[in-house]
């Protein structure tokens, strides 16, 4: 493994040279163009449809496309940036503002928070990056750009798990077109039972080959914000389809940070932190009519839980797993897999989630660190999508008071039963509402109605 200081050292800079964009045969084509001096140059690619019914027809030299791909192809750069993290990111041939220059450094410093941890890298925000705009004093910015276009229906971005399950089946008749970027074995089998949609907008990303083997010789990897790629993908595929709102299911269990006591978050790219910063720089960009925000936000993990259990035809080919999820399998061996068996555990007879999991993953003792972190026995949680400490306190004390067994909560039975949470907080937290959410008023009503419905 290369060290940190010495490859900052070797690299100083990193430059966004910039995208070439072509429109071919109704899909708009980029190729990004990055390069670390001395080390290697990287072109990444997107595609993204642009030709189908309630599509507008847009011009490859579209000023808010092209601003639109630009900031992807900022975002992207994380990805390339990560190998040798160098001081510098020189940007050509764009103008940022002081504040939306101060925006990208924060999203760069706070969406590498785990990968920085993992690295045993110290620094603080002012240090680690430094942003310039080659071409311009990066003072004047570059405005707020009109649109025009008149947008309707709902893009459902789906990842396969219960959450954008649940929204999928929360949203019917709202116009529903799903979202994936490139797609999986998962999210097809998904999508096929999601039989109200009005159809499927799939875009494509590949990676440049030469990170990878610069990964497998050593240089710096780990986690990069990937919901914060999605974020802007998915706005060039509401602008290019028609679609005028962007529903997320992002939940507020997403907030809680991974390391106790930091702001080191595996899931800060799903936070409500970095949508509040995402709106902002997208209203600060263009004053489109497409709207941004996540529709599961003032829920729980546990009331998402609670809801996606009565999605019964959605049970056999759900899966938030991972390490599975490109072939539409559950691993059965991760964090994941076990905070999503523990929490439908209290919604779901435990002879289903067998059937559904293929084993008691409450039973395996491969797990026992996993358990011991998700319940917050250690302060740690495991670097994954999962809910809060709290949320897996209760669902296992739960599991207890109810008189089932397995192996790992008889182990930790006396630690689980002298917290204050248990199945008198279940009722409480599926009632839940937190407020701070970015819901426009008709999906706020529609989703406070469907909390009332299932909470009878």
């Amino acid at each position: 493994m290369h060290n940190f200081d010495e490859l900052r050292k070797e690299y100083p800079t990193f430059e966004y040279l910039g995208y070439d964009i072509k429109n071919e045969n109704g899909v708009i084509a980029v190729r990004y163009h990055m390069e670390i001096p001395g080390l290697s140059e990287f072109e990444p690619t997107w595609e993204f449809p642009c030709r189908g019914d309630g599509y507008a027809d847009v011009s490859t030299s579209d000023p808010v496309l092209n601003r639109l791909i630009f900031s992807l192809g900022m975002v992207e750069c994380i990805s390339y940036y990560k190998l040798a993290c160098p001081k510098v990111l020189n940007v050509h041939h764009e103008s940022l503002s002081i504040e939306q220059l101060k925006w990208w450094r924060k999203l760069f410093y706070n969406g590498l928070g785990e990968f920085r941890y993992k690295n045993g890298i110290k620094t603080t925000k002012r240090d680690f990056l430094d942003i310039r705009c080659i071409d311009n004093d990066g003072t004047k910015g570059f405005g707020i750009l009109h649109d025009s276009k008149y947008y309707s229906g709902c893009l459902v971005p789906v990842g396969g798990g219960k959450d954008s399950v649940v929204s999928l089946e929360l949203l019917k008749g709202m116009g529903i077109t799903t979202f994936t970027i490139n797609g999986n074995q998962t999210t097809r089998n998904v999508i096929d039972t999601c039989y109200e949609k009005l159809s499927d907008y799939v875009c494509r990303r590949t990676l440049d080959k030469r990170m990878l083997d610069l990964n497998a010789e050593g240089y710096l990897n780990g986690h990069t914000p990937f919901s914060a790629i999605v974020a802007f993908a998915t706005v060039i595929s509401a602008y290019l389809s028609g679609r005028k709102y962007i529903a997320l299911s992002n939940e507020n269990s997403a907030n809680e940070s991974t390391v106790k006591d930091s702001n080191i978050n595996h899931q800060y790219s799903k936070s409500f932190e970095f949508e509040e910063d995402f709106r902002w720089y997208i209203r600060n960009m263009t004053d489109s009519e497409i709207e941004y925000f996540s529709f599961l936000r003032p829920l729980t993990e546990l009331q998402i839980a609670y809801i996606f259990s009565g999605c019964k035809k959605y049970h056999p080919v759900f899966r938030s797993c991972n390490a599975g999820s490109k072939e539409g399998i559950w691993c059965c061996n991760c964090p994941k897999c076990l905070f999503v068996y523990t929490a439908l555990s209290p919604f779901i007879p435990e002879d289903e989630l067998i059937r559904i999991f293929g084993e008691k993953l409450l039973d395996k003792d491969s797990l026992d660190e996993n358990f011991r972190e998700l319940s917050g026995i250690e302060e740690n949680k495991p670097f994954e999508c999962v809910g809060t400490r709290r949320e897996v306190q209760i669902c296992a004390k739960t599991y207890i008071q109810r008189g089932a067994r397995s192996l790992l909560t008889d182990r930790y039975k006396d630690i689980l039963m002298k917290s204050p949470l248990g199945e008198k907080e279940m009722k409480r937290v599926l009632s839940e509402w937190n407020s701070e959410h970015n819901l426009p008023e008709e999906f706020e009503k529609l989703l406070r109605a469907k909390l009332d419905e299932y909470s009878r």
